[in-house]
């Protein structure tokens, strides 16, 4: 089976990150998959952005969780883009027929199980629950999200703390192990191979890094540079 590429936050060696510039970029170069970022608004909406706070992205101030949706589709977040909302982008990909991560950011301290909610519920009516996959690094989520929407696929987000990522993953339910590249060698794809657990790795940019991830066959590689990818994977 060929490796998909996911294009992380879109193409975003190239384009504006989490922007639908970037996300039709990645279709364009090829990519199978995407991944993107989701917060939940002061007012209930559900936005496609990486950080807690605007100000690495863009020239404005603030906590995501406390402005409004209109506050933030204020914002450049680049070559004059947009934050786009979780359904301007489920829309998007409906018809482009390219698959989804998305990436719960959330963590114990300001956990809303509404956005796990939002998330599923959105999946659900745009009919795309085979082709998202929802990862987060805060677990909790992951298992609300299996309990809620038993259909949608989930990902453990990690690093090297968890020692046996197939069987955490199995226990929860999830699919998938979304490590960094770093953590996986052969011991590792064995481990998951065993639980039935799937490796798509984060975020492979690098030539010799794409080679081993395909060398230790790994599902699926996440990375800014889409097309670097699928040429060297081919």
């Amino acid at each position: 089976m060929p490796i998909l590429v996911c294009a992380h936050r879109g193409a975003s060696g190239y384009a504006p990150e989490n922007t639908m510039k970037a996300f039709r970029l990645a279709h364009r170069l090829g990519a199978d998959a995407c991944e993107n970022d989701v917060h939940l608004t002061r007012d209930g909406a559900i936005v496609v952005i990486h950080d807690h706070d605007v100000s690495r992205v863009s020239a404005g101030q603030g906590k995501v969780e406390e402005m409004t949706l209109a506050e933030l589709k204020a914002l450049d977040v680049g070559e004059g883009e947009r934050i786009p909302t979780l359904e301007e982008c489920l829309a998007f990909f409906d018809a482009s027929g390219m698959k989804l991560n998305i990436e719960i950011k959330t963590g114990e301290e300001i956990y809303d199980p509404a956005l796990v909610e939002g998330v599923g519920k959105a999946v659900r009516k745009f009919g795309l629950s085979s082709r998202i996959i929802i990862s987060s690094f805060y677990h909790k989520s992951l298992a609300d999200m299996k309990s809620l929407f038993p259909e949608i696929d989930t990902a453990v987000l990690h690093g090297p703390e968890i020692r046996e990522p197939g069987a955490y993953a199995a226990a929860l339910g999830a699919r998938y192990s979304h490590p960094h590249y770093a953590c996986v060698n052969k011991a590792f794809m064995e481990e998951c191979a065993k639980h039935g657990v799937l490796v798509n790795p984060w975020t492979v940019d690098g030539e010799l890094d794409l080679v081993r991830m395909k060398d230790l066959g790994v599902n699926m590689v996440i990375t800014d540079f889409p097309d670097r990818a699928l040429r060297c994977l081919a």
